[in-house]
C-alpha cells in the first residue's frame, strides 16, 4: 500500500512537472521566435567592433559586471541620474546580457562619451585619482597586456552564429583592427560604447 502511494505520488509530481514546464515553454521561449524580427525592425542598437569586442570581454573577465549595473529602470530617479531608461531592443546583439544584479559602482548603461579616453586612463590606472572616495581596484596590467587577434576574430565568428550581423569581411579585418592594442585601450573603447547607439547624449 504504501509502495503504491508513492509510485502515484512519483507519478503525479513527474506529470505536474512536464505541464509546467511545458507552460512555461509556450508562455515565455515560443513567443520569442515570433517577436525577434520586430525587435530587430525597431532596435537602433548596432554591433559592437572587434576592438569593443574585446574591450567587453575584458569587461566580464575583470569582473566589472558584478559592481556596475546596465539596466535603468523607467522609474524617474534613475532616469535623472543615470539616463536614458533600457528597452527590450536595446540587447538584441548582447550575447550574454549584462544587465547585473548589483551596483557597487554607477550604472554603466549611458556611459558612452561621457567621459574622455584620457579620464578612462586615468581612472583605470588608479580611481582615487579621479573619484577620491572610489572603492573600485586599479588595472595597471590593462596597459601592458595586448589583445591576440585570432581570438577575437574567433569570436566575431561565434557571434555571428548567435544572430550578430557581422560580414566576412568584418571578421576578415578583425586581426588588423585590433594589432598592436592593449587591453586598456579595448575595455575603454567597449566603455566610450555604451549607449551611444541608442542616440544618448553625454
Amino acid at each position: 500500500m504504501i509502495n503504491k502511494d508513492f509510485t502515484s505520488s512519483v507519478v503525479i509530481l513527474i506529470a505536474s512537472t512536464a505541464i509546467v514546464a511545458a507552460f512555461s515553454f509556450l508562455v515565455w521561449v515560443l513567443p520569442a521566435f515570433f517577436y525577434q524580427d520586430k525587435l530587430i525592425a525597431e532596435s537602433t542598437a548596432k554591433p559592437l567592433t572587434a576592438l569593443q569586442v574585446a574591450g567587453r570581454d575584458i569587461y566580464i573577465s575583470e569582473g566589472c559586471h558584478t559592481c556596475h549595473s546596465m539596466m535603468v529602470r523607467p522609474l524617474n530617479a534613475e532616469i535623472k541620474r543615470y539616463g536614458r531608461y533600457n528597452r527590450e531592443s536595446d540587447d538584441i546583439y548582447e550575447h550574454p546580457n549584462l544587465w547585473g544584479s548589483k551596483r557597487t559602482g554607477p550604472d554603466l548603461t549611458n556611459l558612452g562619451r561621457k567621459y574622455s579616453d584620457q579620464w578612462h586612463i586615468i581612472h583605470l590606472r588608479n580611481p582615487r585619482d579621479v573619484v577620491p572616495t572610489s572603492i573600485m581596484p586599479s588595472y595597471p596590467w590593462l596597459f601592458e597586456q595586448v589583445l591576440d587577434g585570432e581570438d577575437i576574430e574567433a569570436k566575431l565568428t561565434a557571434l555571428r552564429t548567435l544572430g550578430v550581423p557581422y560580414s566576412d569581411k568584418e571578421i576578415r579585418q578583425a586581426r588588423l583592427e585590433v594589432k598592436g592594442k592593449t587591453k586598456a585601450q579595448a575595455l575603454i573603447a567597449y566603455l566610450q560604447s555604451l549607449g551611444q547607439d541608442q542616440g544618448v547624449r553625454p
